[in-house]
Order: structure tokens, then C-alpha cells, then sequence
């Protein structure tokens, strides 16, 4: 299964999973954990959704590649 799979997790997600590597983002929500306002959880939400996003979209393009 992996060497079927290796394929698509490189095709799906291998490019965002370097790019959040490379641009270092840092998601943290707990406002605890973050030691700031409100407005830092609320910044790190919207950054969480962007990049959920970006995992989905890259996922869903890559599709037709995931093996039978």
C-alpha cells in the first residue's frame, strides 16, 4: 500500500506540506498556550481555515491520481 499511496500523498499533499515548512506558519488557537488577546486567536483561526483550504484544494485537484 505504500508504494501505491507514496505517489498520491506526494501528488495530494506533498506541496503544501513544504510550503507551510518553508514559510515556517505557526497555527496555535489556544489562547492559553498563545499568551495574547483575543485578536492573535482570531488571527490564528482565520490562518487555520486558509489553510485547511489549501490542503483540501490540493487534495481535490489530485483526485483522479489516487489509486484504485
Amino acid at each position: 500500500m505504500s508504494w501505491y499511496g507514496m505517489t498520491f500523498l506526494e501528488a495530494s499533499v506533498g506541496s503544501c506540506i513544504r510550503r507551510l515548512c518553508a514559510e515556517k506558519v505557526g497555527i496555535e488557537v489556544d489562547p492559553v498556550r498563545i499568551g495574547k488577546g483575543g485578536r492573535a486567536v482570531e488571527k490564528n483561526v482565520d490562518l487555520l481555515v486558509f489553510w485547511c483550504q489549501e490542503f483540501w484544494d490540493c487534495i481535490y485537484e489530485a483526485r483522479r491520481q489516487c489509486p484504485p
